[in-house]
């Protein structure tokens, strides 16, 4: 019995096993069965009968593109619950996938390259809930000479939060909670070099002290965990967003945003994170997690009253 599931209670674990065993067989049915047969069905009771956080999801494309018309808003709506199965699908599938079909799932086309660049050093790869997310844990299977520590919030429900470490769980991964990202990277600086992926695109914690980034059209704060470990330890940082070729397989490049050695200022490398993010959403609007509450904190008035 491991550390994570010792204090469950048995119908806990129960609960549990069930899932895992449900989810291991989903996994092994045939790729247009996952995606089709079950895909199709599922968007549409998730766009039609639960409207799964429709008023979130329209409330936050209208305030990113006040330039669109409703009419086009709601096709990208409409375009995101596609994409919403379609990860939920793929989610699920990690949990019954060998290493190789996950390598074929997802490629980086430049990940030979990069990881000459960073050679034995320690690294940063960022990311965001834009298309297959969850999948660019895999490039574990490349950078085989780093360990990569994938930072995760933990779930409060403690069932879905040991499903969701199963399913994360692959050759080369090192799974660490956000509160813990710090930490544990000066306690294993002296082990073989980390990569560390940080989704950073979810909301902080409050704190008084938020820098503000013009994003969308709004005000936003960002997680700013990668740019405190980049520049107090010379760490280069890349960043990442899957493009997406056909349903459940994507392919992208990594893009350098720092490079260990560059003497820039506070939130430099955080805005160059957002830049490139909103890059790539405003090109394919569907692709990004929309249905997340993400603009929950009201910026202060000075900024309010300034025009984006």
């Amino acid at each position: 019995m491991n550390d994570s599931t010792k204090d469950m209670s048995f119908w806990q674990k129960a609960e549990l096993e069930t899932l895992w065993l449900v989810c291991r067989g989903f996994a092994k049915l045939p790729h247009f069965v996952r995606h089709y047969i079950f895909g199709v069905p599922a968007y549409l009771i998730i766009r039609y009968v639960i409207r799964y956080r429709r008023k979130v999801i329209m409330t936050n494309l209208r305030n990113s593109f006040p330039d669109k018309s409703e009419r086009e808003l709601r096709h990208i709506c409409g375009l995101n619950y596609r994409n919403l199965t379609e990860q939920i699908i793929n989610i699920i599938s990690q949990s019954g996938l060998s290493d190789r079909e996950l390598s074929r799932r997802i490629r980086f086309n430049n990940a030979d390259e990069v990881l000459r660049e960073v050679g034995d050093r320690n690294a940063i790869f960022m990311t965001a809930h834009y298309g297959s997310w969850e999948a660019g844990s895999t490039i574990s299977l490349t950078a085989t000479d780093h360990t990569f520590v994938a930072a995760y919030h933990k779930i409060q429900d403690p069932v879905f939060d040991e499903l969701m470490k199963r399913i994360r769980q692959h050759t080369n991964v090192k799974l660490v909670t956000m509160k813990r990202m710090i930490k544990y990277f000066i306690d294993h600086k002296s082990e073989r070099p980390i990569i560390m992926g940080l989704i950073s695109d979810q909301n902080p914690t409050f704190r008084m002290n938020f820098h503000w980034y013009r994003f969308l059209h709004q005000w936003t704060v960002f997680h700013n965990g990668a740019e405190v470990l980049a520049r107090k330890y010379s760490l280069p940082v890349y960043y990442f967003c899957p493009r997406r070729v056909r349903r459940g397989e994507y392919e992208g490049e990594l893009r350098r945003i720092y490079d260990g050695y560059e003497d820039v200022a506070e939130h430099t490398i955080t805005e160059r994170y957002v830049r490139m993010l909103e890059e790539d959403i405003i090109a394919d609007p569907e692709m990004w997690m929309w249905s997340h509450r993400r603009w929950k904190f009201t910026p202060p008035a000075e900024l309010l009253a300034q025009k984006i």
